[in-house]
């Protein structure tokens, strides 16, 4: 009996291993490339609705709404792992930040700031 227990535990600590090591090697960078609509946010990150289109060459395009006037910020950004960090002008000031990417496919993505404040987008 004690080697039936053995061995299950042995089966599931390589499932483990094994779902981790693919988790590990989702290509964010990949990923992240297309137009994305912000379908949830926490209050003070980003409107409902906007969307942000990532290119393969590293920029960025915002496209949303603020009191009832449509805005488009573009910049650039950059991934690693699994965070992305961006850098946008918005008049005279530079604005950075680094994102933790908390769960990616080819059709969603949730996204956590510095704050703990989260954002949901579905791909386009």
């Amino acid at each position: 009996m004690s080697m039936l227990r053995i061995l299950s535990v042995g089966a599931i600590v390589c499932a483990i291993t094994i779902g981790a090591r693919a988790e590990d090697k989702v290509d964010y960078a990949k990923l992240i490339v297309g137009k994305w609509e912000i379908t949830k946010a926490d209050d003070g990150t980003v409107p409902v609705g906007t969307t942000v289109e990532f290119t393969k060459d590293g920029k960025f395009k915002v496209t949303g709404k603020k009191e009832s006037k449509e805005e488009n910020v573009e910049g650039t950004y950059k991934v690693e792992k699994n965070t992305f960090t961006f850098m946008m002008k918005v008049g005279d000031m530079e604005h950075k930040e680094t994102i933790t990417i908390t769960k990616m496919t080819d059709k969603e993505m949730l996204t956590k700031d510095k704050d703990g404040k989260v954002v949901e987008c579905k791909k386009k």
